[in-house]
């Protein structure tokens, strides 16, 4: 179990990359050294790997990384439909570099979670209370 918790970890820094690297390929189209087109053919790896992220935090049982997964998956497919709106409704389309930092935040969020997880430390515990191991402390 231990291992698919490092998996569910490095899978979600894979994505933070992954979108890095996709944003420095809008600016490569943007400014001129290159086309738009691997931007976009790039764009539509992101929602697989999010898929793939969201089955590795599941598989891990990572509890403050699921939902955030399933929106991540969701703002990913909703990214590769936004440019579709370009034409008829281009303040829709506008929200496509928008949406693109949500999920760029979004992954980062749960790359850290993942990680905490992963190592055991607080940021993955649930901030409803003290943890048992401290509660046992108290009652000593």
């Amino acid at each position: 179990m231990k291992a698919a918790r490092y998996v569910a970890a490095g899978m979600a820094w894979v994505f933070v990359a992954a979108v890095v690297y996709q944003v420095f390929l809008a600016g490569v189209g943007i400014f001129g050294a290159g086309g738009l087109a691997p931007h976009r053919d790039f764009g539509y790896l992101i929602p697989l790997l999010s898929l793939v992220l969201l089955v590795a935090v599941a598989v891990a049982r990572a509890p403050s990384t699921i939902l955030p997964a399933v929106l991540l998956l969701v703002l990913a497919g909703v990214q590769t439909i936004l440019p579709w709106f370009r034409i008829e409704a281009p303040y829709v389309a506008a929200l496509h570099p928008v949406n693109a930092l949500a999920i760029g935040l979004l992954g980062f969020v749960i790359a850290r979670r993942a990680t905490a997880f992963a190592r055991g430390t607080a940021l993955a515990r649930p901030a409803e209370g003290p943890a048992p191991a401290e509660l046992a402390a108290q009652a000593d």
